[in-house]
């Protein structure tokens, strides 16, 4: 009875016509199986710390599987604790955590940098001798995503910056906020807790003269 098993292999037609091109094809599979370099990712979960805390984590699933030697597919399985980028210099950042379903790039490092972590800035040894491994992977975000709803547009073409959000925006300064433009258009309510000063004149603390010569000034607005 003949043998009906089937093999299936990666190798090219040519792996075995000479020695050169054996050791090629051995080199070039070791490499592909140890070396990771970046990869398109899809955000599973992240550990959103706000405002209040440093940049975080996301879990990542690859959104490119691997092909067996069978030519099947395999389903990738998804990388834990990726650090994610933030734009920060010091303590000042523009704070934009990841949400789940973005889109972005896993990278991974040329060594073991698990003994890298947030507030350390000086060298660390190495935690293992693994290189280039799916476990030293970082996360780069902002691609392929959705039209946005909240936003801030810097456009170079008019020189205009547009803000934009359907809830509320908030500045806070411990000392002052200082606008200075030619004209100033507010559109909508506008609530001050404290006062409002123009041109020196305090809003809620300001007086009237009287209506009639000799007369005494009014009080405060109430």
């Amino acid at each position: 009875m003949a043998d009906e098993t089937s093999y299936t292999s990666n190798r090219r037609l040519n792996t075995g016509a000479s020695p050169v091109n054996a050791i090629s094809f051995l080199v070039e599979n070791i490499i592909k199986g140890l070396v990771n370099t970046a990869i398109p990712v899809r955000v599973d979960s992240c550990t959103a710390p706000g405002p209040n805390g440093s940049a975080g984590f996301v879990s990542a699933t690859p959104l490119v599987m691997q092909r067996g030697a069978d030519g099947k597919s395999l389903l990738p399985a998804s990388l834990p604790k990726l650090p994610f980028f933030r734009i920060q210099a010091g303590d000042a950042a523009i704070v934009l955590d990841p949400q789940p379903g973005d889109i972005g790039l896993a990278i991974f490092a040329q060594q073991d940098c698990s003994n890298v972590s947030s507030g350390k800035t000086d060298p660390a040894q190495a935690g293992s001798f693994r290189c280039f491994d799916m476990a030293d992977g970082f996360y780069l975000g902002g691609f392929m995503g959705v039209a946005p709803q909240v936003f801030i547009h810097l456009d170079p073409v008019s020189n205009n910056i547009h803000v934009k959000t359907p809830a509320k925006v908030t500045i806070e300064a411990a000392d002052s906020v200082t606008i200075n433009a030619p004209q100033t258009n507010i559109t909508g309510k506008v609530t001050v807790t404290d006062d409002l000063t123009a041109r020196g004149i305090s809003v809620s603390k300001h007086v009237h003269p009287g209506v009639y010569p000799g007369s005494s000034t009014t009080g405060e607005p109430q």
